[in-house]
C-alpha cells in the first residue's frame, strides 16, 4: 500500500486509494486512469515480497463497492 500511495504521488494521478476492509483496497479511480491504476495496483500488491507461492490479485471494478463484489 506505501508502494501503491507513492506512485500516485509520483505519477501525480487524480485517483484516490481510500481504504482497506480486510484483505480488500478500495479506490476512486478517475476513470481515464482506470487501466492505469489496475496494472500499477496489481503489479505493485503481487510483488510486494518475494514468497515461494506466488501472490495473486484479484480486482473488480464498478460504479461503487457493493457493485464490484
Amino acid at each position: 500500500m506505501i508502494n501503491i500511495a507513492k506512485e500516485f504521488d509520483l505519477q501525480q494521478f487524480k485517483s484516490k486509494m481510500l481504504l482497506q476492509v480486510h484483505d480488500e483496497l478500495v479506490f476512486d479511480v478517475f476513470k481515464p486512469e482506470l487501466e492505469t491504476i489496475k496494472s500499477l495496483v496489481k503489479d505493485k500488491m503481487e510483488n510486494a515480497v518475494k514468497l515461494i507461492v506466488p501472490l495473486d490479485v484479484e480486482m473488480n471494478d464498478a460504479e461503487n463497492w457493493l457493485l464490484a463484489h
